[in-house]
């Protein structure tokens, strides 16, 4: 990653007019300002806007300058011929809310969540936010703290630089899947135990079984028996009953001929009747065929009154119907006679007012007739004409008025008329039925005749008949007699067979009890032998299920031992020592790179990974796990604390710069960017001067180089400076000498 271009606005002590780092005019600059001017937030602003997180951690809420609500920092940078931009937001209001963009010149690369997007960041660069501090960034006071540790120490720094943290988890893990593989271990055993317990009752549970087995088999053969017998026995009992149904049928039989005979009985009987009425009947035959003649002549004669009988009852209905229309009609006559007679009372009343106002005025001219004040002759004059006028047109009016009062108390009713004649009518029909009472009650006394003439008219043909009919009824009866004789003969068995039918039950009840409770036992061993076999089955599924447990046993014996195996390799004492041990050699050599650029070749360090033991052991010197480093110089080996501080600190600068390119490395990326906070207050005059030309020494192994300083004496040693500056408007700063 090599940095283009910075804007930020609104980060911490920097407003939203500050101005843009472009990064492209130099190659190696000095970032200097007094303390609290905001040098280390210009790389803040970096890493929080890539990573989201900086020196405060990951809250942004508090890298927003103080009064303001939003924040943004966008920064580009170069990675393999490609010019990548990274914009972020963080708004307060409304709870607060993040944006975060990444773009790829023109092209959008921003995925759908800020998680997705950060993600895609940290793939794209090849660094994580802690693989970048430990890397590309040298911070103030953390140069020598490889050096000045102890050697076990070393090497848990050393494991942290390299990232070897991930194999404790992974020891760790690997630790825990140990313990719960011998969870699982313990609850084998016992299961395993629990198997053992139950298989060592196999013996008895087969003999159990074979015991229930046969007592089942004992008690299934007397069910056989018994159903035998029942069998026998039930064959029996359907003889008798099949016998005891033709008896029923014969007795049935008997039953239906006897009802047969007393029916033939009886029409022999009402054959006799009737023979005997109908010689009766022709013994009177001249005497109904006299009476039925004369109730037909007085049937033809009544037929003849009851049509003149029906017209009077109409007649009569069309009377009340025309004396009621009379009445109504006569009603609204007689109102308006009534309304007529008072018009011209009225009338009549009102003329007399005038009549008597006229002559009034006629005799005193003077006088008012209405009022008795003095009036003149012109409105006496117009006062009678005026009366005289009301006098004529009401005389007038009487006249109408009598004319047509004389009009309706003339008017005739129509149906007044009509009236009269239906009265008429009505005593004319009345006079030709008064006959009518009479020929109905000698009709009536000889009706009876009608019913003897059909009879007579059947006797003459029916007697020859009847006498054939009874003759055959006697013949059949005598048959039906001589049948139910036949037939009673068979019933004297009836009762025998009864008797027999219910002493079969009995046997067959008394071998269905037997049988009952022969099944019941039956159901019973049943039961034993499927709780004996299901015992047996269940010895054999675990002699089956002992195996599978015992082969279990065995794979997580072999997982148990993988795991061991496998915390071991990933302890300090397997994989990160091997890559501690692989490891060294190339930090020695960029070491002793830089070492001999800063001391032109006085100075060299050597790291040892092991040592022998002060003490022997079984007489022998042993060997113990270290991190010493050899510093030597052209006087010899001395001990790091022998060293001048500006010496101490070529030392670690080389040491910390050769482990920054390796922890870079191994991440996947190349270090391209360098920045130093601090750490050359230890050096004098010429080691800070020597400091500036090993900087520019090594300028060609990295695209771009910042050095944070606040001294002034060595910030002039650097042709390039971002010079910062704190105001009452916030910090700012300005790019000298491009």
């Amino acid at each position: 990653m090599v940095p283009v271009k910075l804007k930020l606005s609104n980060f911490t002590s920097y407003g939203d007019d500050a101005p843009e780092l472009d990064f492209t005019n130099f190659h190696m600059a000095a970032i200097s300002g007094q303390n609290g001017a905001g040098k280390s937030s210009l790389l803040d602003s970096i890493t929080w806007c890539l990573w989201g997180t900086s020196r405060l951690g990951d809250s942004a809420d508090q890298l927003v300058r103080l009064g303001q609500t939003t924040m943004v920092v966008e920064f580009s940078f170069e990675l393999d011929g490609h010019i990548f931009t990274v914009k972020r937001a963080r708004i307060l209001k409304g709870g607060g809310s993040t944006s975060l963009e990444l773009f790829s010149g023109s092209h959008n690369l921003t995925e759908g969540t800020i998680k997705a997007t950060q993600q895609k960041i940290i793939d794209t660069l090849h660094l994580s936010y802690e693989t970048f501090t430990n890397s590309a960034f040298l911070r103030q006071g953390h140069a020598d703290e490889f050096t000045t540790k102890g050697p076990s120490d070393r090497k848990r720094i050393l494991a942290d630089i390299l990232g070897l943290s991930h194999y404790d988890k992974l020891e760790e893990k690997a630790k825990e899947k140990v313990k719960e593989i011998e969870t699982k271990l313990k609850l084998l055993e016992y299961q395993l135990l629990e198997i053992e317990a139950e298989l060592s009752q196999k013996e008895a549970r087969e003999k159990a079984l074979t015991e229930a087995e046969a007592e089942a088999q004992k008690v299934e053969g007397q069910l056989k028996e018994v159903e035998s017998q029942i069998k026998l026995i039930d064959k029996e009992r359907e003889l008798v009953t099949t016998k005891l149904q033709a008896l029923e049928e014969t007795k049935t039989r008997i039953e239906a001929a006897q009802k047969e005979l007393t029916d033939l009985k009886t029409q022999i009987s009402l054959k006799e009747k009737a023979q005997a009425e109908y010689q009766t009947i022709l013994s009177q035959r001249e005497t109904i065929e006299l009476s039925f003649l004369q109730l037909q002549k007085l049937q033809e004669k009544k037929k003849g009154l009851e049509s003149k009988r029906s017209e009077l009852i109409t007649v009569k209905d069309e009377l009340a119907s025309l004396q009621k229309q009379v009445l109504e009609l006569e009603e609204r006559r007689s109102k308006k006679v009534t309304l007529l007679e008072i018009d011209i009372k009225k009338l009549q009343t009102e003329n007399e007012q005038y009549q008597k106002e006229v002559e009034h005025l006629k005799n005193h001219q003077n006088l008012c007739p209405t009022c008795g004040q003095t009036i003149g002759a012109a409105k006496n004059k117009e006062i009678i004409t005026k009366d005289e006028a009301k006098l004529k047109e009401n005389n007038d009016q009487l006249k109408t008025l009598q004319k047509s009062l004389g009009q309706v108390k003339a008017f005739i009713i129509p149906q007044f008329q009509q009236a009269l004649e239906k009265e008429q009518a009505i005593q004319k029909l009345e006079e030709e039925t008064k006959q009518w009472h009479l020929l109905n009650t000698e009709v009536a006394n000889l009706e009876k005749y009608a019913d003897l003439y059909t009879k007579l008219q059947q006797a003459a043909t029916a007697v020859k008949a009847h006498q054939e009919i009874m003759e055959d009824l006697l013949k059949i009866s005598q048959g039906k007699e001589a049948q139910i004789e036949k037939e009673s003969q068979n019933l004297k068995e009836f009762t025998s067979y009864e008797e027999q039918l219910q002493e079969t039950k009995n046997r067959l009840q008394a071998k269905e009890t037997i049988k009952q409770e022969l099944s019941q036992k039956a159901l019973e061993y049943r039961s034993k032998v499927g709780e004996a076999r299901s015992l047996r089955d269940k010895t054999l599924q675990l002699e089956d299920y002992k195996t599978e447990k015992e082969t279990e046993k065995k794979k997580l014996q072999t997982e148990k031992e993988a795991f061991e195996e496998l915390s071991l390799a990933f302890g300090k004492k397997g994989i990160q020592a091997m890559i501690i041990e692989t490891a060294i050699p190339e930090i020695e050599d960029e070491a002793n790179r830089l070492l001999d650029r800063l001391t032109e070749g006085r100075m060299k360090v050597r790291f040892e990974t092991q040592r022998e033991t002060k003490t022997k052991t079984n007489g022998e010197y042993g060997l113990v796990e270290t991190l010493d480093i050899i510093i030597s110089d052209e006087m010899g080996e001395r001990p790091y604390e022998a060293y001048s501080g500006g010496e101490q600190f070529r030392v670690n600068f080389a040491i910390r710069l050769a482990l920054s390119k390796l922890l870079t490395h191994r991440a996947g990326a190349k270090l391209q960017f360098l920045v130093i906070d601090e750490g050359f207050g230890t050096q004098d005059a010429q080691g800070r001067s020597r400091i500036v030309e090993s900087m520019d020494a090594i300028k060609n192994d990295f695209e771009k180089i910042l050095i944070i300083t606040h001294l002034e004496e060595l910030k002039e040693e650097f042709p390039v400076r971002v010079e910062v500056s704190k105001g009452p408007a916030g910090s700012t700063f300005e790019v000298v000498g491009v």
